[in-house]
């Protein structure tokens, strides 16, 4: 068994050095005894002293990044200008004010400042990992010094609000998901009505420097005696509509009394899934569209790329599951819209009725669809739950 050293405690060890050097040094009036009680005493006015001037002088400014995510470090820097000129400071810790809720762990989130010079402006960094979705407050924050010796802490309150959106976590879908996902035929790959660099023919124009061969309507330019090209159509992605069905409040899920996930937390995987799945059709290049029933947010309508990808998170981190939901229309999609359709509910699948060939998905497959094996892809028109 490895040995473990006992924690040192600056004050304890010396009131206890005090307790045995003052009675001897008193009784015996032995010079090296009074020598001694001289220097703890003097360590103590240098604590009071030293500790305060460590403390006094110093702005301090926090920096939060745009966003965090729910279960991923996110790094609080903290800028620690000194004012005065005389004297610089050393060991300084910065702990935010973390209250019950904030889903801030106060012993990781602490920055540690070594020195700083006269006049100087060092940065500190704190590392804070958000445990729910939603907005992340943060208001006040300490700065505390035990310089010199460690006996006397001082410390300062800085008033600082700020928040920042945390948004739901996002798994590593398995391979086939997507693919079995992604719209297939009419709904796949198609071409639009405007000029761009697809394969597909759109019209003809005047030929321009720097055109390829392969551009050139030869016959039409036999006719005309003249260089005309061929004008490519634009090609568009396949396209997924997502759905987030959150018509139904949180008590009136369909959750077991004897199920080891409550009702909340089917809705948060419910959450989760959507931005997982948003995440990956994206990085394949598929446009997303967004719907949220239950919310008064407007669906996103069909981007791509990383901008998307990020009003996609910011909706779903913006969802208040406390607020009053309004009642889901009954017909939300267009039955002639061409994009593939995956529905996400919390606990049991409710067709939407628009739409046949839709997936359904539910919060209670979350396991079977993350993983880094490729499992069973979902099935179509249905989940493996009966559809209640």
């Amino acid at each position: 068994m490895a040995r473990q050293l006992l924690p040192v405690n600056a004050p304890v060890t010396f009131l206890l050095l005090v307790f045995l050097l003052a009675p001897a040094a008193v009784l015996q009036g032995n010079n090296i005894l009074f020598w001694m009680l001289a220097i703890l005493v003097a360590a103590v006015v240098m604590s009071v002293l030293g500790s305060r001037w460590m403390i006094r002088g110093l702005t301090v400014r926090r920096q939060l990044p745009s966003h965090g995510m729910v279960g991923e470090s996110l790094v609080v820097e903290y800028a620690v200008t000194r004012r005065r000129r005389s004297l610089p400071c050393f060991g300084l810790f910065i702990d935010e004010d973390a209250t019950e809720g904030d889903g801030l762990d106060s012993e990781r989130a602490r920055g540690w400042v070594l020195h700083v010079g006269s006049g100087e402006t060092v940065h500190a960094q704190a590392i804070v990992v958000p445990a729910r979705r939603g907005r992340l407050d943060f208001e006040h924050f300490w700065i505390r010094t035990t310089f010199p010796f460690g006996m006397i802490r001082r410390r300062r309150r800085f008033s600082q609000p700020q928040h920042l959106l945390v948004y739901p976590r996002v798994h590593a879908l398995r391979s086939r998901v997507l693919e079995s996902l992604a719209p297939q035929g009419p709904d796949g790959l198609r071409t639009l009505d405007k000029k761009g660099q697809g394969d597909d023919y759109f019209g003809i124009r005047q030929l321009r420097t720097g055109d390829s061969i392969r551009d050139i309507a030869w016959k039409l330019s036999a006719h005309r005696d003249d260089l005309v090209g061929i004008e490519r159509s634009s090609p568009s992605p396949p396209r997924i509509r997502i759905v987030l069905d959150l018509s139904t409040p949180t008590d009136e899920l369909q959750v077991q009394a004897d199920e080891p996930t409550t009702a909340r937390e089917l809705e948060e995987r419910a959450i989760s899934l959507a931005a997982s799945l948003a995440t990956a059709a994206t990085s394949r290049e598929l446009e997303v569209a967004l719907t949220v029933l239950g919310s008064r947010e407007p669906s996103l309508p069909f981007r791509g790329g990383t901008w998307h990808v990020h009003r996609i998170m910011t909706m779903l981190a913006s969802i208040d599951l406390d607020e009053e939901r309004p009642a889901a229309p009954v017909r939300p999609l267009s039955d002639l819209e061409h994009a593939g359709l995956i529905v996400i509910r919390p606990d049991r699948v409710r067709p939407l009725g628009s739409r046949q060939d839709a997936w359904y998905l539910t919060a209670r497959q979350m396991n079977d669809l993350v993983g880094e094996s490729d499992g069973p892809s979902p099935s179509n028109g249905r989940s493996r739950e009966d559809a209640a």
